[in-house]
């Protein structure tokens, strides 16, 4: 990938973290209220009509299809050489993070997880199992993994890199979506209905992420024109999920069904107008993109500190003091962690995968004779 893309990208998960960071520091603010009004437009709008966390998540996921696929090609022992890739990159700042929320919570007498909730999050596969994250914002690395396991499936079955069997799967998966979403609006009392809902969430995201393997793969081929038949495809899914929600009641936690589709599609117009023009390519969108994996996994343990010195804040300068303190705890956190954790791991996966490609690894050499 040029050079150009590459610092795009960057940027655009700084970008993606730091609207992560925002969005949950807007949830402390008054700007948070639910039961506002266009009379109050700001607070209506950011309560009811966009969510910037779920627009910096949906920014992840799609770069995640873009570049994950790729990381699997043209190397020896492809598989178990990015198994390898993804465990040294992912797991000891997750890891880290876990220790720092279990040691700082306990500190702030917040309520702890238990050492079963802990063993299980170990794994990264907690939410498979029905078990509370010990930070709220891992739920998105379950995700992730569904992504890299399926992404092996279809290498192992000659699918991944092939544009047309790529297209068709898509289609399909986006086709099933799509009558998932009106099923659900025309009956969404029906006993399936809970179901269809299940449906649409976690299998849209991982959609958005093949959504993103499409257009890495069209690019790629030097054609500079976006698939716009597939991204004429996710418009439709997300028209359909929202009306299958608004349907069944409206979305879950602090998500609203206009916010979800609202926030999905700003993020897949920014993904692609940022790659079409080659964006966000200075030195600090890329540096900060590269640490966003520290922003993403700290921004809420800082949130915990900030609020304790500075309360819930009332007015616009306090909403301003909270932002900035939680910025600048998360920024020196993850500049020294990816320095000092991420960097090193980075390295030392690397290391072994080279070891791993070697013709003789794991091959135990013949006894001599004598």
């Amino acid at each position: 990938m040029a050079m150009e893309r590459l610092q795009t990208i960057d940027g655009l998960r700084g970008i993606a973290a730091v609207t992560v960071i925002v969005q949950h520091c807007l949830e402390f603010t008054p700007l948070r209220n639910p039961d506002a009004t266009m009379a109050t437009p700001i607070e209506y709008i950011f309560s009811n009509e966009f969510n910037l966390g779920r627009f910096g998540v949906i920014v992840f996921f799609l770069i995640s299809g873009f570049l994950i696929p790729s990381s699997i090609r043209n190397q020896p022992r492809p598989l178990i050489s990015f198994a390898i890739g993804r465990f040294f990159r992912l797991y000891p700042l997750y890891w880290l993070s876990m220790v720092l929320a279990l040691i700082v919570g306990a500190m702030l007498g917040r309520q702890t997880s238990s050492l079963v909730e802990v063993l299980v999050n170990i794994t990264m596969f907690q939410k498979a199992v029905g078990v509370a994250n010990v930070l709220d914002p891992y739920w998105t690395l379950f995700v992730e993994h569904l992504f890299y396991l399926l992404c092996a499936f279809l290498f192992a079955v000659g699918a991944l890199f092939n544009e047309s069997a790529m297209r068709t799967i898509v289609w399909a998966s986006g086709i099933v979506l799509v009558l998932g979403g009106l099923a659900l609006t025309l009956v969404p009392t029906a006993w399936y209905a809970k179901h269809l809902i299940t449906l649409i969430n976690y299998p849209s995201l991982i959609f958005t992420m093949l959504v993103g393997h499409n257009i890495r793969m069209s690019l790629g081929r030097g054609d500079p024109s976006m698939p716009w038949s597939v991204l004429s495809l996710y418009a439709a899914v997300l028209l359909a999920a929202y009306l299958g929600h608004e349907a069944y009641g409206g979305f879950v936690g602090l998500l609203s069904s206009a916010s979800v589709m609202y926030s999905t599609g700003a993020a897949l117009l920014v993904f692609v107008v940022v790659l079409q023009t080659n964006m966000l390519r200075g030195e600090i969108f890329a540096y900060v993109g590269r640490i966003s994996y520290g922003l993403y996994l700290f921004h809420g343990i800082s949130l915990w500190i900030a609020i304790t010195i500075t309360g819930k804040p009332e007015t616009f300068w306090e909403s301003l003091a909270l932002l900035g303190l939680v910025s600048g705890i998360t920024f020196a956190v993850s500049a020294i962690t990816f320095s000092m954790v991420e960097e090193p791991f980075i390295a030392l996966g690397k290391n072994v995968r080279r070891f791993v490609a070697r013709p003789d690894a794991g091959l135990s050499s013949k006894p001599s004779i004598g």
